[in-house]
């Protein structure tokens, strides 16, 4: 039986995780497991706080102002490389159905689950594996955090509030500096409101509070099946062997329903304004729905209604479509910066001409 091993020797506890293949199947029915030694695992941040209703999206548009930043976190024409959609209420857009609305699916996510992985390090001779951490945000199943293992380097993690946790502790960066992540070879950039990793075979851009976008950088569109035999994950696909949703096993109350889900088939016209048939106007219908189901409240918050905004400028911008500062977030911006970074760990701000 082969398998591959990736260790951390982070302070805030080390992590190794453990891919078996469990077979020969090509669908990737492999078993990942991970053991956490003493301490507290990386990005499980409380984020509870209560926000009044947002306005109604239908009207809101993306306004083309110009960011404090002169840097951008994407420039040039539609990527040529499969992009995973990552949104609030369980929605996930794969790999294999870039921006298209058909590949989207739903599933219970709670703690830990392997969103993408490469257990052979069949790209650049390395194995690497993105972890996902969801929480409830204000009624609605949420990304907390993304923690990279690259090879043999030390793994870090990205949390809401666009904290960064790298060997126990928090690293320093400036909007609009790329910064080297240690030994992994990835690079971080914060512009423009969303945090950018970049490391290779992948790039995450992250919104910092609820959504990313995963862009398979080592693999193009058009080249067939973009899942090898040695790639699992949600962003591929949900045949996870004995590990339902690709979860990996946390202390705790982490219960899920293995499986896809039904996506919720009500109305909400304030999605409309979203890009049609797209995986962020999914997630939309169904925050509504999530909202509804455990609030009362199907309206959404004003940071989940900005932040899910921010999440279809991201994914047009993927698209080769210029986009700004969406009309419906705060107008100052350093209003939304600092409440985004106030939802994760404390650290001091790092943002242009904000005081």
């Amino acid at each position: 039986m082969d398998g591959v091993e990736a260790s951390g020797g982070s302070s805030s506890g080390s992590t190794v995780v453990e891919v078996h293949e469990s077979g020969g199947s090509s669908s990737g029915s492999s078993v990942v497991e991970e053991h956490s030694s003493s301490g507290t695992s990386m990005g499980e941040s409380d984020a509870s706080a209560t926000e009044s209703s947002a306005e109604d999206l239908s009207n809101l548009i993306i306004d083309d102002s110009v960011y404090f930043s002169s840097v951008s976190f994407y420039s040039g024409g539609p990527s040529s490389h499969p992009i995973c959609g990552l949104y609030p209420g369980g929605i996930i857009n794969s790999f294999e159905f870039s921006g298209i609305f058909s590949g989207v699916s739903r599933y219970d996510l709670k703690c830990t689950h392997v969103l993408a992985a490469d257990f052979f390090g069949m790209e650049d001779n390395k194995p690497w594996f993105l972890y996902g951490g969801f929480d409830d945000f204000n009624g609605v199943r949420s990304l907390n955090s993304l923690t990279f293992f690259m090879g043999s380097s030390t793994p870090f993690e990205v949390q809401r509030g666009w904290m960064i946790n790298h060997d126990g502790a928090k690293l320093k960066i400036y909007e609009g500096e790329e910064k080297d992540i240690g030994d992994s070879g990835c690079k971080v950039l914060f512009t423009e409101n969303i945090l950018r990793v970049a490391c290779d075979p992948l790039t995450v851009y992250f919104d910092g509070i609820m959504s990313a976008q995963v862009e398979y950088t080592s693999k193009t569109l058009g080249q067939g099946s973009v899942k090898s035999f040695s790639n699992v994950g949600l962003c591929f696909d949900n045949q996870s062997g004995r590990r339902p949703n690709w979860q990996v096993p946390r202390t705790g109350d982490c219960r899920i329903t293995p499986g896809a889900l039904s996506l919720c088939s009500t109305s909400a016209s304030a999605c409309n304004s979203l890009p049609s048939n797209s995986d962020v106007q999914a997630a939309c219908t169904q925050m509504h729905c999530d909202r509804e189901a455990s609030t009362g409240v199907p309206s959404l918050t004003s940071s989940q209604s900005c932040a899910l905004f921010l999440a279809a400028n991201t994914l047009q911008r993927l698209d080769g479509v210029s986009g700004g500062y969406p009309s419906q977030c705060p107008s100052d911006q350093c209003q939304w910066k600092q409440s985004v970074l106030e939802t994760g760990c404390p650290q001091d701000p790092f943002f242009i001409g904000c005081n």
